[in-house]
């Protein structure tokens, strides 16, 4: 029960070319370019295949990707010899991360990739994040408030082009759930952490100063903080 067969089942994350990724990238481009005022050097955490590495590259920041899953590494890795780019590309922890302190001026965590995160592993990435951004450096945050989402999902969803959402699972305290993904063909599950906005923000105060939280859908966001 993990996220690489869900990663690997939706263009969204694996084909930077694909109009799924396209349109997370559109969504996102004007607001980070918005915060991302002088070039620098950035670290995309959670980086998987590297699109927003790429982006931000073509703006001419500096950048280094990395991610947990090797096989996306390798991915990123191979879209970057395409691409000539000279994005770093790395296989590592968030909750480790492989740097001196205040290597980057800002770092992305994009994709609600929290929810991959027991609030004791978000705190543990939030000081290293602090740890290795410099002074005054910015940390964005990409999110979906789970809370809110899974108190809407209804069994039969429509999930890309050819699962739907089966079952959802919550547990008693409505700190985990897990989620069931049916197709014609095959099924798998996610176990998640369920965030809600209020959680991340109350987490991220202890280690940031929030600069602005902006609304980019009904249930997404893309918070501000600096260190």
């Amino acid at each position: 029960m993990g996220f690489k067969e869900y990663y690997r089942k939706f263009k969204a994350y694996t084909d930077i070319d694909s109009k799924e990724y396209q349109r997370r990238l559109e969504e996102l481009e004007p607001h980070l370019l918005r915060f991302l005022k002088e070039k620098g050097k950035v670290l995309d955490l959670a980086c998987g295949v590297g699109g927003f590495s790429f982006l931000l590259e073509e703006y001419g920041f500096e950048v280094v990707g990395i991610d947990i899953d090797d096989e996306m590494i390798k991915k990123a890795r191979e879209y970057a010899k395409e691409k000539n780019s000279k994005v770093e590309f790395i296989v590592g922890d968030a909750r480790k991360l492989p740097f001196e302190d205040e290597t980057f001026d800002y770092i992305l965590l994009l994709g609600n990739t929290i929810l991959h995160f027991s609030p004791r592993e978000l705190s543990e990435v939030f000081k290293e994040v602090k740890r290795v951004l410099k002074k005054d450096g910015l940390l964005l945050i990409n999110f979906i408030d789970m809370r809110e989402l899974l108190s809407r999902v209804q069994m039969g969803t429509v999930v890309g082009e050819e699962y739907w959402i089966s079952s959802v699972m919550i547990d008693d305290e409505e700190k985990s759930a897990v989620i069931e993904y049916k197709s014609e063909k095959n099924s798998f599950r996610i176990k998640l952490t369920v965030w809600g906005k209020t959680a991340v923000e109350l987490l991220a105060k202890l280690y940031f100063t929030p600069i602005e939280s902006v609304k980019l859908g009904e249930m997404s966001y893309l918070n501000v903080y600096k260190k």
